[in-house]
């Protein structure tokens, strides 16, 4: 997604997004929907820019990726440095439809 697609979400919109993404599979956390979310609207398509760009700690992050890598296969884990743990990953179809009803 590049900055001016960006622009098109608001943080309400996006926090919105969350809760409905988080209502539609209670299995998620909020943390966990919003790395879906940003995931798919491009923000952030690895760990670290996600901890960056939304103010959490990158730990809690990597934490919430494993979690959401165990959810029957909610993510992909397409690369993870060794040294830093930047964990880039991908959402499957089935996480992309959770985020599409969320942003209905």
């Amino acid at each position: 997604m590049t900055t001016a697609a960006e622009a098109d979400i608001s943080e309400d919109r996006f926090l919105g997004a969350v809760s409905a993404i988080c209502a539609k599979d209670p299995r998620l956390a909020p943390l966990g929907a919003a790395v879906l979310l940003a995931n798919f609207l491009g923000i952030a398509r690895d760990s670290r820019t996600f901890a960056r760009k939304l103010g959490v700690e990158h730990a809690l992050v990597l934490r919430e990726v494993t979690t959401l890598s165990g959810l029957g296969g909610l993510i992909n884990i397409v690369e993870r440095n060794g040294r830093t743990q930047r964990t880039e990953l991908s959402i499957t179809p089935e996480a992309a439809d959770l985020v599409r009803h969320g942003l209905t």
